[in-house]
C-alpha cells in the first residue's frame, strides 16, 4: 500500500490486479484500477509507490505480472504464458489512475517451467527521486547477475533496478555498464525479495531476501549519496 494523502491510501490486491482506495478508513466501493494479472504462486500485482511533485502532479508506479490474454489467473486455469513482469507509471488525478506509461518490460517466463516464483516486484522512490524496483531471478534464471561467472549475461532479473521516473537511465556514473540491461542495475545477486525501502534518516537502501525454508535475510544494499529536489 501507499499513501497519496492524509487518510488516503491505495492498496493493491495481488491476485485480482485491483487497486483499491481507502479514504478516511473506508474502503471505497469501486477499484481505482483493475489490471489483468497472471497470479500463479508469486506472480500478480506486486508493487506500488507514489511520487508527488511541486507542480501538483502525482505519479503512481505499479509493477505486476501482466496476463497473456487479458484475463486474471489465466496462467493458473489455462497455462497461458504472461506477457511479462512490467513496471508502469500512472498519473493520479481526481481519484483516478490514468495515462499508463510502460517503463520496464522484463520476462516472467521461468527458466524452469515448473516454477512461477521469485518475481520480486516491490517498488520504492529513492531520496534521489529515482524509481527502484527489486526483481528476483524469476523461476531459476542463472545469469552473471547471480554471480555465475560463466553464465549468460544479465537479463534485468536478479537485482535492484534503478531508473528515472520517465523510464530513462540515471545520468550519473553507471555502476555495471552504460548499455541495457546493465545500465538499470543498482545491485545484483537477488534471489527473491518481498521488501525494499530507504532509511529516511540515512538514505541507506535495505532489502529482504527470502530463503527456501529458512535463512531469510535483511540486507544493507547500498548507500544513496545523491539527494535531489522533486
Amino acid at each position: 500500500m501507499t499513501f497519496v494523502g492524509n487518510n488516503d491510501i491505495l492498496v493493491t490486491e495481488k491476485n485480482t490486479g485491483r487497486v483499491m482506495r481507502v479514504l478516511d478508513g473506508q474502503v471505497q466501493d469501486n477499484p481505482l484500477l483493475d489490471l489483468s494479472v497472471a497470479s500463479k504462486i508469486e506472480r500478480g500485482l506486486l508493487g506500488i509507490a507514489v511520487s508527488k511533485h511541486l507542480d501538483g502532479k502525482i505519479f503512481v508506479f505499479l509493477s505486476y505480472t501482466e496476463s497473456g490474454n487479458n484475463e486474471d489467473g489465466s496462467d493458473v486455469s489455462n497455462n497461458v504464458d504472461p506477457l511479462g513482469n512490467r513496471l508502469y507509471r500512472y498519473q493520479y488525478v481526481d481519484g483516478k489512475l490514468i495515462d499508463p506509461v510502460l517503463l520496464l518490460d522484463l520476462t516472467a517466463i521461468p527458466n524452469n517451467l515448473n516454477r512461477t516464483d521469485h518475481n520480486g516486484g516491490k517498488v520504492t522512490i529513492g531520496p534521489d527521486n529515482n524509481v527502484y524496483m527489486i526483481m528476483g531471478e524469476v523461476g531459476g534464471h542463472r545469469t552473471q547477475a547471480q554471480n555465475i561467472g560463466n553464465g549468460p549475461a544479465p537479463n534485468g532479473l536478479g537485482g535492484v533496478l534503478r531508473i528515472t521516473q520517465d523510464g530513462g537511465l540515471v545520468d550519473d556514473e553507471p555502476i555495471f555498464g552504460a548499455d541495457l540491461p546493465l545500465g538499470v542495475y543498482y545491485a545484483m545477486g537477488i534471489r527473491n525479495s518481498f521488501g525494499i525501502d530507504f532509511d529516511p534518516m540515512t538514505g541507506n537502501l535495505w532489502d529482504t531476501e527470502n530463503g527456501p525454508t529458512a535463512g531469510d535475510e535483511i540486507n544493507l544494499v547500498f548507500l544513496a549519496l545523491i539527494v535531489a529536489g522533486p
